[in-house]
């Protein structure tokens, strides 16, 4: 029998209830810092007054509907049978990150163990993360096994977040469900079935591992993204993106790759300031017939400059979720061959799981040609019922998270991935 937890949490997803809130916020408010705490990036925070980690994990096992019989608990997190598969949810310890307390929630459903290594892994892999949404594709090369992992940031301040951990979280049991068969028929393995200690092998999943249906059945719904978001992102005096164009639905932007790198310094198509730029790309748009966005993007992929290119649209609809807000980040880096690109993302993904200060894994390393690009899906039910300065949120901070991860990748890339 499925808790009434859980079968709410399928209907919100739904969009059932477009009224109905997220009712227990996972940080209800911004909490002090202890005396003498330096606010600094990177400082870790043990403090019970600023630790939000234990309320985190009891919030989300209760929203799931957990059962004790099906549960195995730990200090910072919990362990749960839904089906064949067992998922563990885990809240790390609290980190001051751009001022802010935050609470990593890291949920991880192994798949497949035993994986024989002949078996182009990272080729499949990078396939499957093409399409990746809310979570991604983690192969294990020590342990020979593949898992599905996201990594979730929460902090006050922020509701559109909520229901992403939620759903990061929540959601990881039916999407790994429904992809461990045709990932075994491709690459081998064992299905990494594992029984509850207690109460042995689950036969009957839970009514949760079917939410996946009910909430890609919402994403037919129209978007509540608009062309004024990407302007207002496009336009933001935060410096934010230094040069972006925008469509009626697309955004692209280039965003610094390396230290000192950045758009200022060579980007895509004519040189000249910002606005010429953008008049250039209008231009062209215009000679070609299509858009300042698609303009970009070639202008970008011709010419090689050395930043990264970030696209954001609501026009694309993922094969799984339907509408929402689909973003790529492409690095200008080629390795020679597709085969080279898709180790290269394998070992992004697992690198930047274990960095664990980048951005929030939410999403994976894919490949385009001989390329990596990281690709991630807010899918349209998280946004529902949200307003302009919400969705202006979930842009920006999207936006964020993709100029620290290029960063980033430039680092990792220079020390060959490990």
């Amino acid at each position: 029998m499925t808790s009434v937890d859980a079968r709410a949490l399928a209907a919100t997803f739904a969009g059932a209830d477009p009224e109905r809130p997220f009712d227990a916020a996972l940080v209800p408010e911004s909490p002090a810092l202890p005396a003498g705490a330096d606010p600094g990036d990177g400082d870790a925070v043990t403090a019970a007054s600023v630790d939000q980690g234990p309320r985190i994990v009891e919030v989300l096992r209760e929203r799931f509907g957990a059962q004790p019989e099906w549960t195995v608990d730990a200090e910072r997190g919990f362990t749960w049978w839904s089906g064949r598969l067992a998922t563990t949810v885990n809240a790390g310890p609290p980190t001051i990150l751009h001022g802010l307390s935050v609470v990593r929630v890291t949920t991880t459903t192994p798949l497949l163990r035993d994986v024989p290594e002949a078996a182009r892994i990272a080729r499949r892999l990078a396939d499957a993360n093409l399409h990746a949404a809310i979570d991604g594709l983690v192969w294990d090369p020590a342990s020979r096994s593949i898992a599905l992992v996201s990594d979730t940031w929460c902090h006050a301040g922020n509701a559109w977040l909520d229901p992403l951990v939620y759903s990061a979280a929540g959601l990881q049991p039916a999407i790994g469900d429904a992809t461990v068969d045709d990932l075994r028929g491709h690459l081998g393995g064992e299905v990494a079935t594992t029984p509850h200690p207690a109460s042995g092998l689950r036969v009957e999943p839970d009514e949760l591992v079917e939410a996946g249906a009910a909430f890609a059945a919402a994403g037919d719904r129209s978007t509540p993204f608009t062309e004024g978001d990407l302007r207002a992102l496009a336009r933001s005096s935060l410096g934010l993106l230094p040069f972006a164009v925008h469509g009626s639905d697309t955004l692209t932007a280039e965003l610094p790759y390396g230290a000192g790198d950045g758009p200022g310094t060579g980007g895509a198509g004519t040189g000249g300031s910002g606005p010429e730029r953008v008049r250039a790309l209008v231009d062209a748009a215009r000679r070609g017939r299509t858009t300042p966005a698609a303009a970009h993007e070639a202008a970008w992929l011709a010419t090689s400059p050395p930043t990264a290119l970030l696209r954001m649209s609501f026009g694309d609809r993922h094969p799984d979720f339907g509408a929402g807000l689909a973003m790529r980040l492409r690095i200008p880096f080629r390795v020679g061959s597709d085969d080279a690109a898709a180790d290269l993302a394998a070992k992004l993904c697992r690198r930047e799981i274990a960095d664990r200060k980048i951005a929030p894994f939410v999403g994976a390393w894919s490949t385009d040609g001989d390329a990596p690009v990281f690709v991630t899906f807010f899918p349209v039910p998280l946004a529902r019922g949200l307003g302009s300065d919400d969705r202006a949120a979930i842009l920006g901070t999207f936006a964020a998270w993709m100029r620290d991860r290029a960063r980033w990748a430039a680092e990792v890339v220079g020390s060959g991935g490990e």
